[in-house]
């Protein structure tokens, strides 16, 4: 079984209303997608993680019309149910899965540039299969191929799983002493010897951490 990790993007606002209205909001964010479920009716439900003030992120799917139902517990540290409304441009890249003999796995991780939307995701399936799905992806999204390989369910190596640049932060973190007690270097500090700013260094830091604990429990069952 082969798998192939891609990143597949599209331009702010025409994905779905509610990924633009996640999109245009500057408190509320969509960090990762566990599970999207199609409806017998043309609807989705979906669950999902999203970062920001609880009262907020309610706020922003209750004003959403598409949305036709949500749940955000208390003390779920963002993790939200949300029935929506379909949209044509969902509908396709979603059929791409229904239309071709390949697996999505699960979690999807969400990535944004500031100029477009765009999810990280892995694909199993035969070679023929995989490569057949992704020349059938609407030419309405950008796709950039990540990684390709023999797919193995047990990770030996969770590194890995990490993209280059993500190997790379991680690499700075390890050398500047971010994970000593106490703590050597800062955010901010890592965020000048990349050139990137000290946000963005928490967000990877933050992914790496959950892609690595989750590799090495997925490897540990």
């Amino acid at each position: 079984m082969r798998y192939a990790t891609v990143v597949v993007r599209w331009d702010v606002g025409d994905l779905h209303p509610l990924d633009d209205a996640v999109a245009n909001a500057s408190d509320v964010t969509i960090e990762t997608t566990y599970y999207i479920n199609p409806i017998r009716d043309g609807t989705y439900a979906e669950l999902s993680r999203l970062r920001g003030d609880s009262a907020r992120i309610r706020e922003l799917l209750r004003e959403t019309p598409e949305v036709l139902d949500f749940d955000v517990p208390p003390g779920s540290d963002g993790i939200t149910y949300t029935h929506y409304e379909s949209s044509p441009l969902m509908d396709a890249l979603l059929g791409v899965l229904f239309d071709h003999e390949i697996v999505l796995e699960w979690p999807v991780e969400f990535v944004d540039t500031g100029t477009d939307r765009g999810v990280r995701v892995t694909f199993l399936g035969t070679e023929h299969a995989l490569s057949a799905a992704l020349n059938d992806v609407p030419p309405d999204f950008g796709i950039e191929l990540e990684r390709m390989g023999e797919y193995s369910p047990s990770i030996s190596d969770p590194v890995a799983t990490l993209t280059d640049r993500q190997q790379e932060v991680l690499a700075v973190a390890v050398r500047e002493g971010y994970y000593e007690m106490p703590r050597e270097t800062t955010h901010r500090e890592i965020a000048d010897e990349l050139s990137v700013a000290p946000g963005t260094i928490s967000k990877q830091l933050q992914r790496i951490e959950m892609t690595l604990i989750s590799s090495l429990v997925a490897a540990s069952q």
